[in-house]
This record gives structure tokens, C-alpha cells and sequence, in this order.
């Protein structure tokens, strides 16, 4: 208790929203990762109140703690301060490959074993969902008693109710066997058919706002789920299922009167017919504003006059790719007059810089496309100041991009640095590691044996200990390659991800 008085006890007093219930069966929903974090989730708050709402049913949350390695004692929830471990449902909600560790550590100090086979019949059921899942599930397989695919509003109803209907554990699997998005390690192969919620069950929402989350103090409302567009690296399109727009008055009486900073989540906001509307709607009650996705080829003057209202300081805007033949290849549908366009709005209207976010490590990159942009970055900044944002490039399953190989830690360190050398003095550079980045690859694709590789280091986790546990099941040759492009004909692109259409993952 000496944690949850002199660590929780705090956040919890500072939470508006937050739900306390006692109920016959209890669910613990855990997030591997630190509080603010987890608590900047809009999936992970829906799956809270959701639990909540269940007859019979209730749900206290619990963090992974900042010093997992010198914690002692068992872990505690948030609400109350019970053993996160005592409960019927242990469900974990997972946003990033490189959290399979933390999901080892959370399962270990919550007193639970993390490997499935070694849990006995008087320990929780263990259930993990997320965006994780739906992007790869296989390398959570050795610690999941069940694996959720798709949207938690189609899957809490129809877990709660056999919890309840269940009289023992193999009773409750079968009622939930075959059901779509419930992957049973011990059971299933593959897969299943995601779960996909019905319009009716939307939008998503906060439950719980607080100074303490990443997103401080923001109340967050999703816009729509699914995306239009046909981009091929990204899994929106393939995780989120159909487009679903929500109206801008049904978001709008989501949002509480005493909000005073609003969130609106989507994968492409500025395809979503009511932004503008919704967003003047809330400048004019003094609410602050965020958004979670701008595209440069649909931002205007009058939309960017709406998030200066709101008090957006930088323009953000993805260009994804360093040139605009690879932008064509990823089927973005982002030109380089798009980005400039963007640029002199951002200038226009007072915005103190503008941000881009792209991916470098691309099958058919080569130098000519890092010179176009070190050189289309030396233009934008004679508009206005710039920050990049490079990730390396990660292939993801369920996209088209999945057999394709990652580009090597020394190819995109090569190229970080002669970017870094030439635009130091030209615009701020933020990047991703390399090397973590080709950990976070591997997840992304592998199996069980990747998340065998991860328990047997999670305790001594390096990138150093993932290479040695990575060579010996055969993952070597990615890190040390220094690749040259796949050549293409011209004109060639990957076909489009609409035929690798799925569901979503909140």
C-alpha cells in the first residue's frame, strides 16, 4: 500500500471521470507502460467504462510502475489499491511492439507468471488486446489465455457475459470459441476474423481526463474510425475496418461543458466532413484544440485559421516519404506543392513553425531521394522554420509491404547522418534509433518465438540483448545489412491496401 498511497493515491485525486464499483467479478485493465501514457488512450479508456457498464462486472486500472526493475511487492491498482493480479480478468491493453517486454514485466510484478503454460487454474485469465494485436498477435501467443482482435465495443459485452455464465474456465472458453476477434493461443492457429463494431456503438470517448497524461488535461473524442485513403504502409485503413464518420452534433454532446481542451482523433481528420464545424464550434466556447492527423493535400486557410483559434503553435503535416516518387509509390497522394502550400499557410496565419513527419529506409530509396529532401527541407525552411520528424521504416503485417525486407540499421544510419550533417543549421531534426527500430521490424513480423525471445531477456533488456536472442532464432541479417534499392519499372507501384482490408483495434 506504501506505493499506491505515496504514487497513486496522487494521480487518483487529480482524475475527473473515474469509476468506482464493486461487483462480484472483477477486471483488472492494465496498460505496460508508465500512467501518462496509458491515460493519453482512447481505446484504453472506452475498454475502462465499458467494463464498468457490465452488469455484475467491475474495472480498476493499473500501470506499469516508472522503476519496474527495483519494484517490490505486489502491484496495485489505481481505484483501490487491490493486487492488480486478484481479480477473474486480467486485460491488457497494448499500443507498441517494442511494449512485448513490458507486457512480460507487468504480468511478473502483477504475481502472475508470464508464460500461459506455467498459470494454473486459481490464477486470472489473461487477455491482451490493442492496436498491437491487430497489427501482429502471434508474438503474444506464449502469454495470452486470450488474444482480442478488433474493437473493443463489439468484444467487452461478449466477454462479460461469459465470465458470468461460466462455471469454470474451459466453460468460458468454449462460450467465447469462434467468436469474431477471440484468439485462443491454445487452441487456434491463426487468427481469427476481427471484431468490428456497428456504427451504433460509436463514437469513442474519454471517461477520465487529468493533468498527469501525456495529452494533459485533454478530453479526447474520435472523429471517425477507418480511413479513405489508400496509403499501403500504414495500418489505419487495414486495423480500423470501413470508414465511419460520426456527426459533428453527436460529437459535440460527447464533449462535457467543463472541457477546456478537446481532442479530436482520426486517422485523417481533414477528410472528415465536420471539422471545420466542430472545431469552430468549440473555439468559440474559449476550448482549446488538438488533432491527431492533418494531410497537407486538403489543409486551407480556413482550416488552419480554426487551429490557430485553438491554439496550435506548430503545424504538423506527414510528407511520409523523403521525395515525391516514393510518396507516389506509398500511393500518399501528398506532392511537394502540397507541403510548400502548407508551409505559407503555417506563415500566413502567425504559426511559429511547421512540423513534418516522414519515414526513410524505403525498398526503393536511394541517395537521389535523400537529396531531394535535404533540398525541398532547405526550401520549405526559407518559409517558415521547420522540425522533421524521421522514423526508419518498419513493414508491417496486414499491408502490402509485409514481405518487404527492413532496410538495415547501417543503411539508415548512413543516411541519418548525412541528412543530420547537411540540415543542422537549416531546420530541428528529431529521429528514431535505428537499432530499435529494427527490434520494433521484428515484432512487428515475427512469432512465438520472438516473444519467447523477448521473456528470456525482458529482465536485461538492450538492443544488445535483442540482437544476441534474435540471431539465434535466425533474425541477423536485417541489422547488419547496408542495402541498395529494390529497382522498380517505372510507374510500378504496390498494389493498393484495400485488398488487405481488416478490422480495427481500439
Amino acid at each position: 500500500m506504501n506505493y499506491w498511497r505515496s504514487t497513486l493515491k496522487p494521480l487518483l485525486d487529480d482524475e475527473t471521470g473515474t469509476i468506482f464499483k464493486h461487483a462480484p467479478i472483477r477486471v483488472t485493465l492494465a496498460f505496460p507502460n508508465r500512467y501518462s501514457v496509458g491515460m493519453a488512450s482512447l481505446g484504453y479508456q472506452v475498454i475502462y467504462r465499458m467494463f464498468n457498464q457490465e452488469e455484475g462486472v467491475s474495472c480498476e486500472r493499473a500501470f506499469l510502475p516508472d522503476d519496474v526493475e527495483n519494484f517490490r511487492g505486489a502491484l496495485p491498482t489505481v481505484e483501490t489499491g487491490r493486487d492488480a493480479g486478484d481479480c477473474e480478468l486480467l486485460a491488457i491493453s497494448v499500443s507498441f511492439e517494442l511494449d512485448l517486454t513490458n507486457i512480460i514485466r507487468l504480468l511478473d510484478v502483477a504475481g502472475l507468471h508470464p508464460l500461459r503454460e506455467e498459470r494454473g487454474e486459481s490464477d486470472a485469465i489473461v487477455m491482451i488486446g490493442g492496436p498491437f494485436t491487430s497489427s501482429n498477435p502471434y508474438p503474444l501467443t506464449p502469454f495470452a489465455d486470450i488474444i482480442a482482435i478488433g474493437d473493443g465495443e463489439q468484444l467487452v459485452p461478449v466477454i462479460s457475459e461469459a465470465l458470468r455464465e461460466a462455471g469454470s474456465r474451459e466453460e468460458f472458453y468454449d462460450l467465447i470459441d469462434g467468436v469474431p476477434g477471440i484468439f485462443l493461443p491454445h487452441r487456434h492457429v491463426h487468427e481469427p476474423k476481427w471484431a468490428t463494431a456497428p456504427k451504433e456503438l460509436l463514437p469513442a470517448y474519454s471517461q477520465i481526463v487529468t493533468p498527469h497524461s501525456e495529452l494533459s488535461n485533454m478530453f479526447l473524442v474520435e472523429a471517425q474510425r477507418g480511413c479513405p485513403r489508400p496509403c499501403t504502409f500504414c495500418l489505419a485503413r487495414t486495423m480500423y475496418g470501413p470508414n465511419r464518420n460520426n456527426g459533428g452534433d453527436e460529437l459535440l454532446e460527447r464533449i462535457p461543458d467543463w472541457a477546456t481542451k478537446v481532442g479530436l482523433v482520426g486517422a485523417a481528420l481533414s477528410d472528415f466532413p465536420h471539422t471545420k464545424y466542430v472545431g469552430r464550434k468549440l473555439t468559440e466556447r474559449g476550448v482549446k484544440l488538438g488533432v491527431s492527423s492533418i494531410r497537407a493535400d486538403t489543409v486551407d486557410e480556413e482550416l488552419a485559421a480554426i487551429l490557430k483559434a485553438g491554439g496550435l503553435r506548430t503545424f504538423t503535416v506527414a510528407s511520409d516519404a523523403p521525395s515525391e516518387r516514393l510518396r507516389r509509390w506509398l500511393k500518399k497522394g501528398i506532392t511537394t506543392e502540397d507541403l510548400l502550400k502548407t508551409a505559407h499557410i503555417s506563415r500566413s496565419l502567425g504559426f511559429s513553425g511547421i512540423k513534418v513527419y516522414m519515414m526513410i529506409g524505403l525498398g526503393p530509396e536511394t541517395d537521389d531521394d535523400i537529396t531531394e529532401l535535404i533540398e525541398f527541407t532547405r526550401e520549405l525552411a526559407k518559409i517558415n522554420r521547420v522540425a522533421l520528424g524521421i522514423s526508419p521504416f518498419v513493414p508491417k503485417r496486414h499491408t502490402p509491404h509485409f514481405a518487404d525486407p527492413f532496410a538495415g540499421v547501417k543503411t539508415i544510419e548512413g543516411r541519418l547522418k548525412r541528412i543530420q550533417k547537411e540540415l543542422r543549421t537549416t531546420a530541428e531534426l528529431r529521429n528514431v534509433s535505428a537499432k530499435w527500430a529494427w527490434v520494433e521490424s521484428v515484432v512487428a513480423r515475427g512469432g512465438a518465438e520472438v516473444g519467447m525471445a523477448a521473456y528470456g531477456l525482458y529482465r536485461n533488456e538492450s538492443v544488445a540483448s535483442w540482437k544476441k536472442a534474435l540471431d539465434e532464432i535466425g533474425w541477423h541479417d536485417e541489422f547488419e545489412a547496408n542495402r541498395t534499392a529494390i529497382e522498380l519499372p517505372p510507374g510500378q507501384f504496390v498494389q493498393d491496401v484495400s485488398a488487405h482490408a481488416g478490422g480495427l483495434a481500439v
